[in-house]
């Protein structure tokens, strides 16, 4: 079984790390969630706050403890993520050394990719995570099992998670339907 995985807000806590930074950025209060800025406001806020936040963004909780144990069950594990977009390239080696820091287990990693469908095909993957609905929309499009990274009961075209325990639990059931066919 191969999975692949989304790195922002899916691995690594981004968005709460980022919205630190935008009061940095906005002291007015009017817009709370860096995604929510105008595009210009978006580059500029990335230009001054992206290295930062990429080398200060969490793991989630319990992700390295999965993803050792994905690995320990024989499931190859391919990070597909759109760093490096924009102008961005020095995301790259910064993730790199975040992933070695870190001890993330991961078979290839796959840059720039803000369309991931082609990627996962290419790879075999037999099931995708991530946090963005329009992402998996595309890569189950393509017939591959998607799961959507929430941290709250959003509404989905996908089974979802809130956890990685429940990345765990979804993928042992998974593989135990696997073995029994």
């Amino acid at each position: 079984m191969t999975i692949g995985i989304d790195l922002d807000d899916t691995l690594i806590e981004t968005t709460k790390t980022g919205n630190k930074y935008l009061k940095k950025f906005i002291t007015d209060n009017r817009v709370t969630d860096y995604h929510d800025l105008s595009k210009d406001e978006y580059l500029k806020f990335y230009k001054m706050y992206l290295y930062d936040i990429q080398k200060e963004a969490p793991l989630k909780k319990d992700a390295l403890k999965v993803l050792k144990y994905l690995r320990s069950q024989n499931i190859k594990i391919v990070i597909i993520t759109a760093r490096g977009t924009l102008g961005f390239a020095d995301s790259i080696p910064i993730t790199l050394e975040y992933l070695k820091k870190h001890n993330i287990v991961y078979d290839k990693i796959i840059f720039k990719k803000n369309h991931k469908s082609a990627s996962a095909v290419k790879e075999k993957i037999d099931l995708f995570i991530d946090d963005k609905e329009k992402v998996l929309d595309e890569i189950k499009r393509v017939g591959i099992k998607t799961l959507r990274f929430v941290d709250n009961f959003t509404k989905s075209n996908h089974d979802t998670v809130s956890s990685w325990l429940d990345i765990k639990n979804y993928i042992d059931n998974l593989f135990g339907e696997v073995k029994n066919e």
